[in-house]
């Protein structure tokens, strides 16, 4: 019993390891006029090895899913969701972005701020699990568009899937009109492992699935 007190008081006493965060810059409303941006918007497949500045990561996350107006308690945000239930969570690997370290990140909405999941380089694994695909490991960052899906089941039930999917659609469009507001280059992609990519960011592939991915990097 002694044993057992002085275990529980040593785990106590253990600090408490704070998650990494990064305050991301306020978010631009000027940019390229709406219609030129949709002129513009093509799918490019190679990027150079410049990095992408926290400024044009910061904008395309707000793009993704920022918060814009408060309406009947409800934080409304950048894309429409069946509900304003919002089942979208964002990550990011970053391969090359100017005061990050390379490494997987999470978008925290509320505070436009990103998380840090886990560091290191990851553009051979995210390679492999988009079927070795070469322009994911040359794109500056990869947007992981992941769906916790009973935020929307929960009231829709099965219908809820294809809200879901809809709104992927949705977040998928604003991230790649605002690249191109931006002159970045970028591309939607649908070939990956599920399997792979979820283990990747640690999430589970049931409850939370990967749905959607964006590569983005400069010219």
């Amino acid at each position: 019993m002694k044993k057992i007190c002085v275990l529980i008081l040593l785990i106590f006493s253990l600090p408490i390891l704070a998650i990494e965060k990064i305050k991301l810059p306020e978010p631009n409303f000027k940019g390229l006029v709406f219609e030129e941006a949709l002129k513009k918007r093509r799918s490019v497949r190679s990027y150079t090895k410049e990095a992408l500045s926290l400024t044009e990561i910061s904008q395309l996350l707000f793009s993704a899913q920022g918060i814009t107006t408060t309406y009947y308690g409800h934080k409304l945000r950048t894309a429409p969701s069946a509900g304003a239930l919002y089942p979208f969570e964002i990550y990011l690997v970053v391969n090359n972005g100017e005061k990050l370290k390379s490494g997987i990140y999470h978008y925290l909405v509320e505070e436009h701020s990103l998380e840090i999941v886990k560091e290191g380089n990851f553009r051979e694994k995210i390679k492999n699990a988009t079927l070795g695909q070469e322009p994911v490991a040359q794109a500056g960052i990869v947007f992981l568009l992941t769906a916790v899906f009973e935020r929307t089941t929960k009231k829709y039930g099965e219908r809820g899937i294809r809200y879901i999917h809809i709104e992927a659609g949705h977040i998928g469009q604003n991230i790649l009109l605002q690249a191109t507001s931006l002159g970045l280059a970028t591309v939607p992609m649908g070939a990956f492992s599920d399997q792979e990519v979820n283990k990747l960011i640690g999430i589970d592939g049931k409850k939370q699935s990967t749905v959607y991915l964006i590569l983005v990097g400069k010219k």
